[in-house]
C-alpha cells in the first residue's frame, strides 16, 4: 500500500470518541512525559475499541485484565474453542469472534469481514493489535487495510525473517554476524565454509528458541540440520505460539508452514553476555529503553534460564547494546509500539540476535513494571490506538530483581511440585509457580530441548543479592528434583 493510499484511508475514517477527544485535547498537551500527561492519555484510551488478533495462551489473561482496567473495549478474534470466550461472561472483554485460523489462504479476508462487522455493531475502531508473535503479520495487514495505526507489513515481515534482518542491517552499516541460508543438505557444507565454527542453525522465522542448535563442526551441523528440519515439519501453531510437535499418535504433521517460513539459516555463534533490550517507539523515535541481563542458556538448544534487572554490565557496554537495538529497529522500518530486542555483548562488541516486534513473553512485562515503573501492556495499547506514547520512567530502579526458570536435569516423570509451596513464605520471593503438572514427562538436555519445570522471581535491595538468592534456591530445587524425577 502506498503512502498516498494510506493517507486517503486515514482521512476517510470517521472519528471514534477516543480520537475525537485526542483531537480536542491536542497532541502537545497529551504528549507530556509526566504522570499528569499519562493521566490525560488514559482519559483518551478509556472507551477505545481495540481488536486483538488471537489471545495467546491463558497465561496472557493479564493483558486483557489490564485493558479492562484502562477502560478499553476489547474484541478478540480467536479459534472457536479459545479460552478467551470465558472473559466475555466475566465482563473482561466486550466481544469474542470465533475465527478458523487453519486456512491461511482465506484468513485475512475472513478476519477483515469480522472486523468490519465489529465496527458496524459496536462503533468505530481505534486499533487492531496482538501480543502473539505469529499473529503480528496478520494484525499489521488488517490495521493497514483499515487505515489504523500500525507498522508496515514489510517491516514486520523483515523482522520475522532473520535472514532478511541480517541483510538489511548489513546494508545499513550495522555489525552483522556471518550467515548463510540453508534449504537443503547440499547447502550445509557451503554454510560451514562461509560461517565457520562454532555456528548456530535456526529457523529464519522461529520463536522461543525452537529449532535453534549450536554446532561445533560440520558433522554436528549436518545432524542439527536434519533434526531441525524434522522438528519444524512437526511444529504447530497453538494459541498463536510456535510449539514443538509430537512424533507419536496419528496427527504428527505440523501446521507451522502455513504461518511462517520453514527455511533454515546458519550463522556464527556469538560469545559473550546476552541481554534483552525492551524498547518503546513513538513516531519512529525511542521513548523508552531498558536492559535486562540474560543468564547463560542450556546449550546446544539455547533454552532460557534466568535474568536480572537492572543490568550489571558496564555502562559503556549497556550504551553500545542500546544503540545497536535502537538502530536495528529503525533500520527495519518500524515506527511505533513495543519491541523486545535480543542482543549479545561479544568480544567484538554489541551484536544483534533478533528483533521481536511485540512485547516479550515470560517475565518481561513484570520486570519492566517492577524495576522502572513502565507497563509495556499499557504503552502498547496506547501506541496502537494512535495515542502519543511518553511513559514516565523512574530515575532509579524501584526494585532490583532476578528470576529463574528451572530446566529439567534428568529425563523422566516428575512426581509432584509441592516443594514450591515453601518459597511462597520466603521474604522477597514474588512468585514460585509450576510450569508442568505432577506426573508430566520431562526431558533433560541429553535427550533434546530441556523441559521448563517451574519459575521463580526474587526482589532484593541490591540486584547482586537477588542473583545470589535465586541461585541458592535453584541449587536447592535441583537437589530435590534428583529424587522427584523418575
Amino acid at each position: 500500500m502506498t503512502m498516498e493510499d494510506k493517507m486517503r484511508l486515514v482521512q476517510a475514517l470517521p472519528l471514534s470518541p477516543s480520537r475525537a477527544l485526542l483531537q480536542e485535547m491536542g497532541m502537545d498537551v497529551v504528549s507530556n512525559p509526566t504522570r499528569e500527561g499519562r493521566s490525560l492519555r488514559r482519559q483518551v484510551l478509556k472507551g477505545a475499541v481495540m481488536v486483538f488478533v488471537t489471545a495467546g495462551y491463558s497465561g496472557k489473561r493479564f493483558i486483557f485484565e489490564k485493558a479492562k482496567e484502562l477502560g478499553v473495549r476489547s474484541v478478540v478474534l480467536d479459534g472457536p474453542d479459545s479460552w478467551v470466550q470465558l472473559l466475555v461472561k466475566e465482563g473482561v472483554i466486550e466481544k469474542f469472534v470465533p475465527i478458523d485460523f487453519s486456512d491461511v489462504d482465506t484468513v485475512y479476508d475472513r478476519c477483515l469481514k469480522a472486523v468490519r462487522d465489529v465496527r458496524s455493531s459496536i462503533g468505530e475502531l481505534d486499533g487492531i493489535t496482538t501480543f502473539c508473535e505469529m499473529a503480528v503479520p496478520l494484525a499489521s495487514r488488517l490495521a493497514e487495510g483499515l487505515g489504523l495505526p500500525c507498522n508496515t507489513p514489510q517491516a514486520v515481515d523483515n523482522a520475522r525473517d532473520k535472514h532478511a534482518t541480517r541483510e538489511i542491517m548489513a546494508k545499513a552499516g550495522l555489525p552483522t554476524p556471518r550467515h548463510w541460508k540453508v534449504t537443503s543438505e547440499a547447502d550445509v557444507p557451503k554454510a560451514a565454509a562461509h560461517v565457520g565454527f562454532p555456528a548456530v542453525i535456526k529457523p529464519i522465522s522461529g520463536a522461543a528458541s525452537l529449532g535453534v542448535i549450536r554446532a561445533n563442526n560440520e558433522e554436528d551441523l549436518m545432524k542439527a540440520f536434519k533434526k531441525v528440519q524434522h522438528d519444524m515439519s512437526r511444529a504447530k501453531i497453538v494459541a498463536g505460539a510456535l510449539v514443538e510437535g509430537d512424533d507419536e499418535g496419528e496427527d504428527v504433521a505440523g501446521n507451522a508452514g502455513g504461518w511462517i517460513h520453514l527455511e533454515l539459516m546458519v550463522e556464527e555463534y556469538l560469545d559473550g553476555a546476552e541481554v534483552d533490550c525492551d524498547l518503546i517507539f513513538d513516531n519512529g523515535r525511542p521513548v523508552y529503553g531498558a536492559i535486562t541481563d540474560n543468564w547463560p542458556t542450556v546449550e546446544p538448544y539455547f533454552n532460557e534460564t534466568g535474568s536480572n534487572c537492572p543490568s550489571v554490565l558496564p555502562k559503556a557496554a549497556q550504551i553500545d547494546l542500546m544503540e545497536l537495538a535502537v538502530r536495528a529497529v529503525q533500520s527495519l522500518g518500524f515506527k511505533l509500539g513495543v519491541f523486545h530486542v535480543e542482543c549479545k555483548y561479544t568480544s567484538r562488541g554489541a551484536r544483534l540476535i533478533e528483533v521481536n516486534c511485540r512485547m516479550g513473553g515470560g517475565p518481561v512485562r513484570d520486570t519492566n513494571l517492577l524495576v522502572w515503573g513502565v507497563d509495556l501492556v499499557e504503552e502498547h495499547l496506547m501506541a496502537f490506538a494512535g495515542i502519543p506514547v511518553r511513559p514516565p520512567v523512574a530515575r532509579r530502579p524501584l526494585k532490583q530483581m532476578a528470576e529463574y526458570t528451572i530446566n529439567a536435569q534428568k529425563t523422566g516423570h516428575i512426581k509432584n511440585l509441592d516443594f514450591l509451596e515453601k518459597y511462597h513464605k520466603v521474604e522477597g520471593v514474588l512468585y514460585a509457580r509450576p510450569l508442568v503438572a505432577a506426573g508430566a514427562k520431562c526431558h533433560c538436555v541429553a535427550d533434546g530441548m530441556p523441559t521448563w519445570l517451574c519459575e521463580l522471581m526474587v526482589v532484593r535491595p541490591d540486584v547482586r543479592d537477588a542473583i545470589a538468592e535465586i541461585k541458592r534456591i535453584e541449587a536447592e530445587i535441583n537437589h530435590e528434583l534428583e529424587t522427584l524425577i523418575q
